[in-house]
C-alpha cells in the first residue's frame, strides 16, 4: 500500500500516530521560540511564556536595552493611591511567581504597595565557578626570588581563561541591571514612585550592584541573602557609592554577624537587622510573615 494510502486509513480511524503528532507539536513550538527571538525576547529557561499566559491580567513584557525583552509581574496596591512601588528579585533560578517571590508580592499588595517581580536566571556552570571564586586576603611582599618562581608556576591563571570569565560575568549581570531599571521605569509608567528593592536570596548580590542605578536612593532589603564573595568583600563600599539611607536584613542564618560587624566597621549607618525563626525563608508559606515585618518598617516612609 502507498504511503498515501497508509494516511487516509489513519485519518479515517481516528488521526495521527502520537510520535508523528508530537513531532508536529515540537514543530510548532520552535517556531514559536524563532518567532519570540525574531522580536527580541530572550528564552530565558524561566518559563517566561507560560508565566505569561497564567497571569495575564499582571504579565508585562519589558524592553530592555538592546532590544531583548523580560516577564515581570505587575501587583497594584489593592487602594488608590498605593503607599509606593516596590521591586522584588527572585532568588537564583526563580522567575517572577515562583517560590517565595509571587507569595511575597501578592502579600505585600494586600498591604497596599504596588509589587513589580522579577525573575532571576541561574548563571551557566562555568559562570558559577567564576561568581563563587573566594576572595584572598592580601599577602605580605615576598622575596624577588618568590615572586620569580610564582611567575613561572604551572598554577599561575591563564589569562585567556580569565578574560572568558570575565566576559560572562558582566553580560550576565549587565543583563540583571536592564532588567531592574526596566522595572523602576515600568513603575513609573503606571504612576509608583519607587521605596523599596527586595532582593530574595542571591537576588540580594545584584540589588546590592545595582542600587546606584534605580535613582531616589530607595530602601534595601534582603531576604536570606546569599552573597557571592567578591560582593561579600565589597559590600559596604556599593552601599556607600549608592547611597542606601536604610536597610533591612531578614535572616535565620549565622552569617549576619559577621556581615553586621563588617558593615559597623566600614560606618554604614541605617541597617537593620531582624532575626526569623530558623528554616528556610525562601518557602512562600512565609510570604505572609515577612510582608507584615517589611510592611511594618516601611510605614514610616511610605506613609
Amino acid at each position: 500500500m502507498s504511503v498515501c494510502g497508509w494516511l487516509l486509513i489513519v485519518l479515517v480511524a481516528g488521526g495521527l500516530p502520537p510520535a508523528y503528532a508530537q513531532n508536529k507539536e515540537d514543530s510548532a513550538e520552535s517556531a514559536q521560540v524563532a518567532a519570540n527571538e525574531a522580536r527580541g525576547s530572550v528564552v530565558s529557561g524561566l518559563g517566561e511564556q507560560k508565566l505569561s499566559e497564567r497571569f495575564p491580567e499582571a504579565a508585562l513584557w519589558l524592553d530592555l536595552e538592546g532590544g531583548a525583552r523580560t516577564l515581570a509581574l505587575f501587583w497594584p496596591g489593592y487602594e488608590a493611591p498605593a503607599r509606593g512601588g516596590l521591586i522584588i528579585l527572585a532568588d537564583e533560578g526563580g522567575n517572577a511567581e515562583s517560590g517565595l517571590t509571587g507569595a511575597l508580592a501578592r502579600e505585600l499588595a494586600q498591604r497596599n504597595f504596588a509589587v513589580l517581580t522579577l525573575g532571576l536566571e541561574s548563571p551557566s556552570q562555568a559562570l558559577e565557578a567564576v561568581l563563587e571564586q573566594p576572595v584572598e586576603a592580601p599577602q605580605l611582599d615576598s622575596a624577588p626570588s618568590d615572586r620569580r618562581s610564582s611567575a613561572i608556576s604551572p598554577a599561575t591563571i591563564d589569562v585567556m581563561t580569565s578574560e572568558t570569565g570575565d566576559e560572562l560575568e558582566e553580560a550576565y549581570r549587565e543583563r540583571i541591571r536592564k532588567q531592574l531599571v526596566a522595572g523602576v521605569s515600568a513603575l513609573e509608567k503606571h504612576g509608583q514612585e519607587l521605596v523599596a528593592v527586595v532582593g530574595i536570596g542571591r537576588g540580594s548580590n545584584h540589588v546590592v550592584l545595582n542600587a546606584a542605578e534605580l535613582g531616589g536612593s530607595p530602601a534595601m532589603i534582603w531576604v536570606s541573602p546569599r552573597f557571592y564573595p567578591k560582593d561579600a568583600s565589597q559590600l559596604a563600599v556599593a552601599l556607600t557609592k549608592a547611597s542606601v539611607s536604610r536597610i533591612l536584613e531578614l535572616s535565620s542564618s549565622a552569617e549576619y554577624e559577621q556581615r553586621r560587624a563588617g558593615l559597623k566597621r566600614a560606618r554604614v549607618e541605617g541597617f537593620n537587622l531582624q532575626l526569623m525563626s530558623s528554616g528556610d525563608l525562601s518557602s512562600p508559606r512565609n510570604g505572609k510573615a515577612l510582608a507584615g515585618r517589611i510592611s511594618a518598617w516601611l510605614k514610616p516612609k511610605a506613609q
